[in-house]
């Protein structure tokens, strides 16, 4: 399938994927249930690792018969949705060498409060608790526990240095500080002091799986190469569009398939300058699993994250996975068990492990079915009662205190 033109805004609008369903019954109960408020400042239509993680603990919380609110901003395109609250606007600013958001209007706070108030939760859970502005809020305005989950690896924030104090009262706040993995830990206490505990994210290994239709845009007459996520530049699809011309350089037959839309996507358009082996999808919500399990090799040349949720997805579908050695990924795959780790941004090194894929196919059967027994360790039921775990221990903390 040849390059796609590039869409109107218009038609990117249109194109926008439906929000997931949350189900309307719970599959199993808890004996104790909660009401739980959620506060992020990305969720749908923002797609990323954040309001994934969101999503998919919400849907699980509530299969258990809690009830959760997700409190978040309105973005353009939002589609109204139960048990969602949005307040103020959403604005994309560039912070931590990528596109972050930040929730903008008058009275926040007062919004903020009332919410909170009506909602009468057990626990408030926000999400990237030290980023302005609805997680602050909420730590400040919450009346009952707080927990806090930190998603993002960075090498350096100067906004945590000069604000170090006020961040750290903040952080103080907390009831319990989640890390997502290790990596996350690493960068928070080159600034700030507290008992971090690591929750992985978690993988729907039910919907990410191998047996799924495959979608029209792969091709069957090649192996496919896939990329999948934001148009980002820490995301390195210009490294991999380079190193796709170096792989068919050297006379191997493949196609890059490209899921994933943002802001840079003319950029990336022009980039591939027309070749015909270079499919633009764009964003892809639910139809994910079909991606990677009809793709050949899932390439992840991200230069900086904290967790490899794509790998895990890319992992439960049994694709075997190229992507780069940094901290955030190490913590999830091994180099050589389920995966092909190169350097970031070193793009010889990409094309060479690449064209090792393509020419071994034992070898990606091998990394795949390893892929797939290690994913379900992070199968959402397991990371959600390790959370709910931790919601039950603090309140029981504030139990004791009164």
């Amino acid at each position: 399938m040849p390059l796609l033109n590039p869409p109107s805004s218009s038609a990117a609008l249109k194109r926008r994927p439906a929000l997931p369903n949350l189900p309307s019954l719970p599959l199993a109960r808890d004996e104790r249930t909660l009401r739980i408020a959620l506060v992020t400042e990305y969720y749908y239509p923002h797609l990323g690792g954040v309001c994934e993680h969101v999503h998919f603990f919400a849907r699980e919380a509530r299969r258990r018969g809690h009830h959760v609110d997700i409190i978040t901003s309105n973005l353009p395109g939002a589609e109204a949705q139960a048990n969602v609250i949005r307040i103020g606007r959403s604005q994309s600013v560039y912070a931590n060498g990528s596109q972050a958001r930040i929730t903008i209007g008058l009275g926040l706070r007062r919004a903020m409060r009332k919410v909170l108030r009506e909602g009468k939760y057990d626990v408030v859970h926000v999400h990237s608790p030290l980023t302005p502005v609805l997680p602050i809020l909420a730590i400040e305005e919450a009346d009952c526990p707080v927990v806090g989950t930190f998603h993002t690896y960075f090498d350096k924030s100067k906004g945590y240095w000069l604000f170090n104090r006020a961040f750290q009262n903040r952080l103080d706040m907390l009831s319990a500080a989640i890390c997502v993995s290790h990596s996350t830990t690493v960068a928070l206490e080159r600034y700030f002091s507290a008992p971090w505990q690591i929750i992985p994210n978690g993988i729907d290994t039910d919907v990410f799986h191998p047996s799924v239709a495959a979608p029209p845009a792969i091709r069957k007459d090649v192996p496919s190469i896939l990329f999948l996520g934001r148009f980002d530049p820490r995301n390195g699809l210009t490294t991999l569009i380079e190193s796709f011309r170096k792989v068919k350089g050297r006379r191997r037959q493949a196609q890059l398939v490209v899921v994933g839309d943002g802001p840079l996507r003319e950029h990336y358009y022009k980039q591939a300058n027309g070749d015909t082996d270079i499919t633009f999808v764009g964003a892809v919500l639910e139809g994910r699993p079909s991606y990677y399990a009809h793709s050949s090799i899932y390439a992840c040349p991200t230069t900086k994250a904290s967790f490899g949720i794509t790998l895990l997805e890319s992992m439960a579908c049994e694709t075997p996975i190229v992507c780069s050695d940094i901290l955030g990924f190490q913590d999830v795959v091994v180099n050589g068990r389920e995966a092909l780790m190169t350097p970031a941004s070193d793009r010889e090194a990409l094309a060479d492990a690449l064209v090792q894929l393509l020419d071994d196919e034992g070898l990606r059967i091998q990394l795949g079915t390893t892929g797939r027994y290690e994913s379900m360790k992070y199968s959402w039921p397991r990371v959600t009662s390790q959370v709910l775990d931790v919601y039950h221990t603090v309140m029981g903390r504030v139990a004791i205190s009164l």
